[in-house]
């Protein structure tokens, strides 16, 4: 099969396995009347330790925590001193990501995405800009950056862009310790306090090994450097190749030395999201050389994964598959399934989503809306944050566009 041939929906319905539409969401065990009064009470166990931990802490270091509920204003004071650390966690988040940046442009990595809650920044072909995202799933903020195609994986390196982030909450929560000494202005000192508490709290926190959501902490990251070596390089490998399509190389030129033989298994390492994230890259390879049995694997792994992924992956997982089931099955049911769970993606799926819909309106007929979405994702072509795929998705509109002339 040519994945360069004209698109022929003649067959107008899924194969009779269906085997390529969306699997349901992995069932959720009820959670019982017991367990809920349990995890209530932990909840309040730990939050209570917590907060006791922190205020003898604040008092053995001098910090009048009670700045942040000042007596003079009242029953308002509960609500002030809940808009001050509202305040300061989010300053304190976004100095967290910019830590990550700071360290990881220290240490060579190249800036592909920041976001802070439903704020984004975004580097596309047409450079730099803010695009609101909608929230994030598991976590409060990410900074994206990539190793250099052409060096070395280092860990060192990523260990530093990892502690980036950490570094900067607890010189800020320092700083303002500093400034809380030096009888600041009442009107700040609430706010410095807040910062304190915020920052030292993130700084702990980030260094605990956990996972939410799919995403890692900062200390299982540091974690798996350590203990699981395998596993960091394979991803800092997958980075290099993300780099690599940053730089104009389209997947079927990839760096043969960065990817996986063809024979290697799928799921290998364990971990949902680097082994759904490295099938995702065979896949487009597949698609771009136009190896439909290499494709069909690789898109067999993503869809059976598709249940148990996380919220933050599974939007990306649904690109893949759309255009899986476009180019090389030629299934537009299937299509329009995984189009319509590509909504909420971590980075702006613009140009895909209108290529996808200028698609299903040539399926349907409707020449004048597949004019109107070919259109959209040509404006959006520059949006595209790697050149690689720019590439590859140009000549891909370029082909819907000759088939519309011809339709018309």
């Amino acid at each position: 099969m040519d994945a360069h041939a004209p698109l022929d929906f003649e067959n107008r319905s899924s194969p009779p396995d269906g085997d390529f539409l969306p699997l349901p969401d992995a069932p959720v065990a009820p959670t019982s009347a017991a367990r809920l009064v349990f995890g209530a009470l932990r909840g309040a166990a730990l939050g209570a330790g917590f907060g006791f931990a922190g205020i003898e802490a604040a008092e053995a270091w001098g910090i009048e925590w009670r700045a942040l509920f000042p007596e003079e204003a009242g029953f308002g004071r509960w609500v002030i001193g809940a808009a001050l650390l509202l305040l300061a966690f989010w300053l304190q988040v976004l100095l967290h990501e910019a830590g990550h940046a700071l360290a990881g442009l220290a240490g060579g990595l190249r800036p592909l995405a920041f976001g802070v809650g439903p704020v984004r920044l975004e580097r596309g072909g047409d450079g730099w800009r803010f695009r609101w995202g909608g929230g994030l799933s598991g976590i409060s903020g990410f900074a994206a950056l990539l190793p250099a195609a052409g060096r070395p994986p280092s860990r060192g390196a990523q260990a530093v862009y990892l502690l980036g982030g950490v570094v900067a909450n607890a010189l800020v929560a320092v700083v303002a310790l500093w400034a809380l000494a030096g009888s600041p202005p009442e009107a700040l000192r609430g706010l410095l306090v807040a910062l304190v508490v915020t920052g030292l709290f993130l700084a702990v926190v980030n260094l605990i090994p956990f996972r939410s959501q799919g995403w890692l902490s900062d200390g299982a990251g540091l974690w798996s450097l350590w203990r699981q070596p395998g596993l960091a390089f394979a991803s800092i490998t997958l980075q290099q190749v993300l780099q690599a399509s940053m730089d104009g190389v389209r997947p079927r030129d990839w760096p043969a030395a960065l990817l996986p033989a063809d024979d290697a298994p799928f799921g290998e390492y364990g971990d949902p999201l680097l082994d759904t994230a490295i099938a995702s890259m065979r896949l487009s390879r597949a698609l771009d050389v136009g190896q439909p049995e290499q494709a069909d694997a690789a898109a067999r792994y993503l869809h059976a994964a598709w249940p148990t992924a996380s919220p933050a992956a599974r939007p990306g997982l649904a690109v893949y598959l759309a255009v899986h089931c476009l180019l090389m099955r030629k299934d537009v049911v299937a299509l329009r399934a995984w189009r319509e769970r590509m909504v909420g993606g971590l980075l702006d799926m613009g140009c895909h989503e209108a290529w996808l819909d200028a698609e299903l309106a040539l399926a349907d007929g409707d020449i004048t809306v597949a004019r109107e979405a070919h259109a959209q994702a040509v404006a959006a072509l520059p949006r595209v944050h790697d050149a690689g795929t720019r590439i590859a998705v140009a000549e891909r509109l370029d082909d819907l566009a000759t088939r519309l002339a011809a339709a018309a």
